[in-house]
């Protein structure tokens, strides 16, 4: 494994989480702009990269690295909110990513379970994609007249007695309305709804 991290003290410390763990070999790169070259001699099975360097940062050293060894599984570092970088795990099919901030155990088990093949991604990383795969579901919706205003209600938090005396209209067809509308956002709650409407602009 290639640890890339631009600072000195960072860099030996994450490489002396892997001291007792003879079957992990370790080497280092602190310039980021070598790496390409030298992993034309020497690949490796993994590498694990700082995001954040100031010659080239670690996303587009991890495209660069992919484009000329398809087979490297990368493992994205950083110091930063690793929520951020979720779309990225995606787009450049990045392997895991990790916070600074986790602990010699959760490195460790991510490596293996990386040299195993796996893909290691937080739990939350699942709420991202729900909410990924509902925001493309929503692109192909068109609400009509009746329907936003329904939901500009929901928004202001009226309850449906108060939609349905706004709309002229029965309660139990306020209820309907609300179950077809949700049904249509595929959402379950009214958070849910004006969350997703908010964020596909159907307000």
């Amino acid at each position: 494994m290639l640890i890339v991290d631009d600072h000195p003290i960072v860099l030996e410390g994450t490489k002396n989480l892997f001291q007792e763990n003879e079957d992990i070999i370790i080497d280092t790169e602190s310039d980021a702009t070598c790496v390409i070259q030298r992993i034309k001699n020497k690949p490796y099975d993994i590498y694990l990269i700082d995001i954040n360097m100031p010659l080239e940062n670690g996303i587009n050293l991890a495209r660069n690295i992919k484009a000329i060894q398809s087979n490297a599984s990368v493992i994205l570092y950083t110091g930063d909110d690793i929520t951020d970088y979720y779309p990225l795990i995606l787009e450049r099919k990045i392997e895991g990513i990790l916070a600074k901030t986790a602990s010699k155990e959760q490195i460790l088990r991510t490596v293996r379970a990386i040299a195993n093949g796996e893909i290691v991604l937080p739990k939350n990383f699942l709420d991202f994609l729900d909410d990924k795969f509902k925001l493309q579901g929503a692109k192909d919706i068109h609400l009509n007249e009746k329907e936003k205003k329904i939901l500009r209600l929901i928004a202001e938090g009226h309850t449906n007695k108060a939609i349905a005396i706004e709309l002229n209209i029965p309660q139990r067809t306020t209820e309907r309305y609300l179950t077809q509308l949700f049904s249509l956002l595929n959402v379950d709650s009214r958070t849910e709804a004006v969350n997703l409407a908010e964020r596909m602009n159907l307000l």
